[in-house]
């Protein structure tokens, strides 16, 4: 045998060697979770912690050095992230992917695993009612446009607390480029500060207000919202809806709500906070490139 081959066979030794640790430390994680279940207790939703799996990846992604791509990293930890909230309770995700829209169904795979139970729906309605009706399921809707159509954020824009809220954006390590598919992820669960996050508002109003007055009025309350979508029902009489965007975590007690509803001439009639999400990864911060810390 070659030098050359005593070479190689030392090393793939040591990669076994490597394997069988990965694979210890792997198994010590799901003993940990398995743990947690019995500390936790029954959940209302699915066990799973998006913004805690959004820091866990941000920090992985910083520290990370060598050749292996960041992309793949992350791949590897959304599966087995996946994989241990299922151990530790119900878990399954209802998917808005008709067969014009098949890449929804690839962004929730990719998010929440291969081996998650995924339900097929054909409308945004069916899949609201998934998550909604089925215990530990989590819904896959696309990223709401601006439209006057009726909206499946409109299911989300209530203050009683068994309701759907957005807990998460999909991809969360995307390519960034504009025309990427944008999904978010709704559940029986409130939204959790990350470390970088933002906001979804729903916010009402007596009568049809104009954009700049609206956006004026939560500026005065100590917001710099995105506006997002509007929306009526078809009531005589009903509030105007719109959707807006905040570029931060927003708390239920933020003394900023209370503020709005004090817009001049009762502009503001409700704010419901119906979740939001922890900004996904950056193009620049997969590629390895240091982003600028405020």
């Amino acid at each position: 045998m070659g030098s050359s081959d005593s070479t190689l066979d030392a090393l793939r030794r040591e990669i076994d060697e490597i394997d069988d640790g990965m694979h210890d430390l792997l198994m010590r994680r799901t003993s940990a979770a398995e743990k947690m279940r019995s500390i936790k207790g029954p959940a209302a939703g699915p066990y799973l912690r998006a913004a805690r799996e959004a820091a866990i990846l941000r920090r992985l992604v910083e520290r990370h050095a060598g050749n292996f791509p960041k992309v793949a990293l992350v791949r590897i930890w959304r599966e087995i992230m996946s994989a241990l909230v299922r151990l530790q309770g119900p878990f399954a995700v209802a998917v808005f992917a008709p067969a014009e829209f098949p890449h929804y169904w690839d962004l929730a795979r990719d998010h929440f695993g291969s081996s998650t139970p995924m339900i097929r729906c054909t409308s945004v309605e069916q899949a609201v009612r998934a998550a909604s009706e089925t215990d530990g399921t989590v819904g896959v809707l696309p990223w709401p446009h601006e439209s006057r159509d009726e909206p499946w954020w409109r299911h989300l824009a209530s203050e009683e607390p068994d309701t759907l809220r957005i807990i998460a954006r999909l991809p969360f390590a995307g390519t960034g480029r504009p025309e990427e598919p944008q999904a978010v992820a709704v559940a029986y669960m409130d939204q959790e500060p990350s470390g970088r996050d933002r906001s979804l508002l729903a916010i009402a109003t007596v009568a049809e207000v104009s954009r700049s007055r609206f956006l004026a009025a939560a500026k005065a309350a100590g917001f710099a919202p995105r506006f997002v979508s509007e929306w009526q029902d078809s009531e005589p009489g009903a509030e105007w809806w719109y959707l807006v965007e905040i570029d931060e975590f927003v708390a239920a007690n933020d003394p900023r709500l209370a503020r709005l509803l004090e817009a001049p001439e009762g502009t503001i009639a409700r704010v419901v906070r119906v979740g939001g999400y922890a900004e996904p990864l950056s193009a620049a911060e997969l590629a390895g490139t240091p982003v600028p810390r405020a």
